[in-house]
């Protein structure tokens, strides 16, 4: 039989052990943890909100997103290989503090303006996840916030089928599992529709008898200013996916170029990120009034080689086109077998593809606002 105080010393040691490791444990985590803007760690466990309704931080492990798939922020490196355009396409799971960080002050004025509106009510408060920010009154959640693309997007606690055929154009995500308590989803715009969220959240605090309170409104904007993808990614707000298949390598050079391509074999010669990055812009805006569409097939029958296809020169050469067009988008179609300098409102990138790998340039007219 095992003396009393020998199991005592085994408990001793065992306890000791753990807790020099529980120690060590959470300094390693507090040295990991990305700092938000206001010096608040993010956690790796989601945090209760503060008692004056300032949100707290979280890191949610998983890249799951609103429709349960893996999110994929594409972004093009160019680097020159041997005289060669090389083009990498690295792929980011980036959270919401880090699109909202890097959406234009516009879209921060409207997030502002809602989350300002949405803790000046009684008992609210808000807190950040990986993927959005939620808004609660004790155990039941009011509203969340997420960025859908560059899009902010409120999501309400009500029966968007409440609001059909209103001027809230709402939608319903009530099939989708993460917003299924919050199932009523208003995008954000314009000015028009932040002060239309407005309504939607008075609404939704009257129904459920949460009333206002005096509040001190922060200007969000200043407290997020824009940061590099870089400087996020060491702050564990961007995640760069590393996998095989996230991330790969296209080159394309004078060597690539074909005479004649197709619009079935566009998509097997270039990925679309790399159509999408060759896209180049210029400066000149159109007017939307009257738009239609041009085939690249129809260009390559009316234009000769090394030409500049200008909606004009459309106008002049291609019969029974609207004369009266102001908008011109590109489409796929067909084959080309000619480079041609190509400037239009808009491309499918098909269509980019099949200019590119002909030789030739897809030309994007808009204006500085629109970059």
């Amino acid at each position: 039989m095992i003396p009393a105080f020998i199991v005592l010393l085994v408990i001793a040691v065992a306890l000791g052990i753990y807790i020099v490791y529980t120690v060590v444990r959470d300094k390693k985590k507090a040295a990991l943890a990305p700092v938000a803007a206001d010096n608040t760690q993010i956690t790796d466990e989601e945090t209760a909100p503060n008692e004056n309704g300032v949100e707290s931080f979280a890191v949610l492990t998983g890249t799951e997103t609103d429709d349960g798939k893996d999110e994929e922020i594409v972004e093009i490196e160019s680097e020159d290989v041997s005289g060669q355009a090389r083009f990498i396409v690295i792929k980011y799971s980036k959270s919401f503090l880090a699109k909202l960080i890097q959406a234009d002050d516009e879209t921060k004025r409207y997030y502002s303006r809602l989350k300002n509106r949405l803790l000046s009510y009684n008992g609210v408060k808000s807190r950040i996840s990986w993927k959005r920010e939620s808004f609660r009154s004790g155990k039941k959640t009011l509203a969340k916030l997420s960025m859908r693309g560059k899009t902010l997007s409120l999501c309400l606690a009500l029966n968007a089928d409440d609001y059909a055929e209103t001027k809230y154009l709402v939608e319903n995500l009530a099939e989708v599992k993460a917003y299924a308590d919050t199932p009523c989803m208003y995008r954000i715009k314009n000015n028009r529709r932040v002060k239309y969220g407005e309504e939607l959240i008075a609404e939704l605090m009257r129904r459920n008898g949460i009333e206002e309170k005096a509040a001190e409104e922060i200007d969000y904007l200043k407290l997020y200013p824009y940061e590099t993808t870089e400087t996020l990614i060491g702050r564990k707000l961007i995640k760069k996916l590393t996998d095989e298949d996230a991330q790969s390598g296209t080159t394309f050079k004078k060597s690539d170029i074909r005479q004649s391509v197709t619009s079935r074999d566009a998509d097997d010669l270039m990925r679309d990120e790399v159509a999408a990055h060759l896209i180049e812009s210029k400066d000149c805006a159109s007017d939307k009034t009257k738009q239609s569409i041009v085939n690249v097939d129809t260009l390559s029958k009316h234009f000769e080689k090394g030409e500049v296809v200008t909606l004009e020169e459309i106008k002049k050469r291609v019969k029974g086109f609207n004369k009266q067009t102001t908008y011109l988008k590109v489409l796929a179609r067909g084959t080309l077998d000619k480079p041609l300098t190509v400037e239009a409102d808009g491309f499918s990138l098909q269509a980019v593809k099949m200019i590119v790998i002909t030789g030739g340039k897809a030309v994007k007219k808009q204006s500085d606002l629109q970059r």
